[in-house]
């Protein structure tokens, strides 16, 4: 009989209880029978599960499962979606820096579940399927599972990150001043040694250490106000700085070495400001510009004493008149008599003076049409309030002639009223004498009724339009004047 050298699995257990294996050889044909028993053990293993899964589906109606199924394959679909936005955002929050285990994590689980997905995304079927030949877990099962990990690892690190802008709050201030200057641009390992040191004490906080990233910051935070300092210093003063050391290094010096000592001077005053205040940036560009208008000054001055020292003696003279030329036209130009009988020095001093003049008049001036502009801003306002009062009093006037005009028409009224009344008793008058005469004997009984009748009437309407007519001009003047009649 042959002799086989055993690989396969057997009933042999290991020391710790965990393997089974073959250690020596066997006899091939003892090899065959327990391989063939252990192969019926896994085939009735195998089967017993799938009947089992089988007996759990068939007690279900296909549609429902069909339809139960689509619902979770969305559901899982628009949690990808959802995790997709989340994983952007992360990176967008710098998760990635604050929290690099955790977004590890996330970066993992998101992968898994989008693989778990793929598997029955046009595959339905394959949604409740195992994941693997000896697992227990579904497609479906993992695919939540891992985007259940991921939400967790992103929540995690997003809680770090809140933690380290609050604890660190002075030094994340800091950061975000060098990253608008853009520091990188001007000192970029300066900046990355910081961002490294800073990074470490983040890492404290992921670590619930935030008592050492609290007691680290003090330094961070030195290192990175002198790093923007120097880098607001360089902005501003770098051109300034080179032009002062060629200027030092050049003809200037020897030429015009008190003015240039001014230009350094204020160089050296804007460093100091930018030290102790480099956000005032409004400030900081005027020292500035003093300082290039002092170089630049120094510059010229240097370049006049130069051509002073090469020129021979029968110059001087020619040259000391082009500069006077300059005096007198300028005298000129302000209407001054011509002052060269006056000492160069002393020219100078009264244009000065000559010039503080027409400023003042020319001020004066300006404040007197300031003031001639206000008066007439003041009238034209009482002309708008006259025109305004104007306007209500003709308003007024319209509405008042318009009563006159109705109470007028309402007397009128009334006096044809009156006329009316007085005409139906001479007609009531009349028809008691044809009755008196048609009937002699009922003379004085009619008579006596007609009388009556028609006095009652007449005092009546006499009285009624009488009334009105009497309160007429009372009426007509409270409605023109209310105050008058009251």
């Amino acid at each position: 009989m042959f002799l086989y050298r055993s690989t396969i699995l057997s009933f042999k257990k290991t020391n710790n209880n965990s393997l089974y294996y073959f250690n020596s050889y066997t006899p091939i044909g003892a090899v065959m029978k327990k391989g063939l028993t252990l192969t019926a053990i896994a085939v009735t293993v195998l089967l017993s599960g799938c009947a089992s899964d089988s007996d759990a589906t068939k007690t279900l109606p296909l549609e429902s499962n069909q339809s139960e199924a689509s619902t979770q394959i969305h559901s899982i679909a628009n949690q990808i979606s959802q995790a997709e936005e989340k994983h952007n955002n992360a990176k967008s929050d710098e998760l990635q820096w604050f929290a690099t285990k955790h977004f590890q994590q996330a970066d993992k689980a998101l992968k898994e579940a989008k693989e778990y997905y793929a598997v029955f995304e046009t595959d339905p079927s394959k949604a409740h399927s195992s994941t693997g030949f000896f697992s227990s877990r579904t497609n479906l099962q993992a695919s939540e599972e891992a985007l259940n990990q991921f939400n967790l690892s992103i929540a995690k690190a997003e809680m770090i990150r809140e933690k380290a802008l609050s604890t660190l709050d002075e030094a994340f201030s800091y950061r975000a001043q060098l990253q608008s200057l853009n520091v990188n641009k001007y000192y970029p390992k300066s900046n990355e040694r910081l961002e490294s040191q800073l990074k470490t004490l983040v890492n404290y906080i992921a670590d619930d250490r935030a008592e050492r990233a609290t007691s680290g910051q003090p330094d961070l935070v030195s290192k990175q106000r002198a790093l923007e300092v120097k880098t607001v210093t360089r902005i501003y003063l770098s051109e300034a700085k080179k032009e002062l050391a060629r200027l030092k290094n050049s003809n200037t010096a020897l030429h015009a070495p008190d003015t240039l000592a001014v230009a350094s001077t204020r160089i050296t005053a804007a460093e100091a400001f930018i030290g102790a205040e480099p956000r005032a940036y409004g400030k900081i560009e005027e020292k500035s510009a003093d300082a290039e208008f002092a170089l630049k000054h120094a510059e010229h001055i240097a370049d006049v004493v130069q051509k002073l020292k090469a020129l021979p003696e029968k110059d001087y003279e020619r040259h000391v008149l082009a500069f006077e030329k300059l005096l007198v036209n300028i005298s000129k130009a302000l209407g001054s008599d011509d002052l060269r009988d006056n000492p160069i020095n002393q020219q100078g001093k009264l244009l000065v003076s000559l010039i503080e003049e027409q400023k003042a008049q020319s001020s004066e001036g300006e404040q007197n049409l300031q003031n001639i502009l206000a008066q007439l801003s003041e009238e034209q306002e009482k002309v708008n309030d006259l025109e305004a009062s104007l306007s209500d009093e003709k308003q007024a006037n319209f509405q008042s002639g318009e009563k006159v005009k109705q109470l007028e028409t309402k007397i009128a009224e009334l006096n044809a009223s009156l006329v009316a009344a007085y005409t139906i008793k001479a007609d009531h008058a009349v028809k008691a004498e044809a009755s008196t005469e048609a009937n002699p004997e009922n003379l004085e009984e009619a008579v006596t009724i007609a009388a009556a009748e028609e006095e009652q009437v007449a005092i009546e309407a006499v009285a009624e339009e009488a009334a009105e007519v009497e309160t007429a001009p009372q009426k007509l003047t409270a409605d023109i004047e209310p105050d008058t009649a009251s």
